[in-house]
């Protein structure tokens, strides 16, 4: 029997000390944290579903989710109380009673994420555990001319980890960008969808074109030969943020009430 209503929640989270967002058993995963704190307040057996996967160390500025439940929820009171019983590393921003045909993940449009590297000889003790560091200037101009050759509709087989078993393989990348404030670079990418480890391997085989391993046409040489062996390493998790997850206008409206909203330059380029 279904539950009276359904709620959508905006979550962010620092990803260092759990195995991702997904509910794994016996392991600390964002998912099960926020899942009990959500069952304790509505004293029922609720399971929330986020709008996409993020592996153990990555974080969220604006992860989406939804559970139905048979509790009329007073929004800001159970936000106060959700925030009290959640780990200090997890913050629900926002909660809003959603219609019954939105789901988090099947009705979402776009998702934004974004690759942070620290490009300095020394390192950052505030960005270590959000960023990538590499001390060895890269070649930023490089890496933002790659970019351009992966944005539209490909097979990303060749970006694709091994280690998942999802046939999937076309995304259509809605904007790219690469750009650099003094010592921090960040990657932007915009997609409908994004396969297991696409967006850790793409930065990968960008930082190798930064330091001139690779010229700027590799990207492209990837995506021709739909071969992971061709790409770039598998960047370190500590530097991607899933930035937030884009809806149609009706529930945008209800949803969008992140940090990331306020960069309308990218999220106009991707409607």
């Amino acid at each position: 029997m279904s539950k009276k209503f359904r709620y959508a929640i905006t979550v962010q989270y620092l990803g260092k000390g759990f195995s991702g967002s997904q509910v794994q058993p016996g392991q600390r995963t964002i998912q099960s944290e926020i899942e009990h704190a959500v069952n304790i307040l509505a004293k029922e057996n609720n399971r929330v579903v986020f709008a996409g996967r993020t592996d153990a160390g990555v974080h969220a500025l604006g992860q989406v989710a939804h559970f139905d439940t048979d509790l009329e929820i007073n929004e800001r009171k159970f936000v106060y109380s959700l925030n009290a019983l959640l780990p200090d590393a997890i913050s629900v921003k926002n909660i809003v009673q959603a219609d019954k045909t939105f789901h988090s993940q099947k009705s979402a449009l776009f998702r934004w994420y974004r690759y942070i590297i620290y490009n300095s000889p020394g390192k950052s003790v505030l960005l270590k555990d959000i960023s990538l560091h590499i001390p060895h200037k890269l070649n930023i101009i490089a890496m933002k001319n790659a970019l351009g050759f992966i944005v539209g509709e490909h097979d990303f087989s060749g970006f694709k980890s091994s280690n998942t078993d999802n046939p999937a393989k076309l995304c259509n990348i809605l904007y790219v960008s690469c750009k650099n404030f003094s010592d921090i670079i960040y990657i932007d990418l915009i997609a409908n969808r994004f396969l297991y480890n696409m967006v850790r391997t793409i930065t990968g085989t960008l930082i190798k074109i930064g330091d001139g391993t690779y010229n700027k046409e590799h990207l492209s040489y990837v995506l021709e030969a739909k071969d992971r062996s061709r790409a770039g390493p598998t960047a370190e998790a500590r530097g991607l943020t899933l930035m937030c997850v884009g809806y149609e206008e009706k529930y945008n409206g209800k949803l969008m009430k992140t940090e990331a909203i306020n960069e309308q330059n990218i999220l106009c380029k991707a409607s």
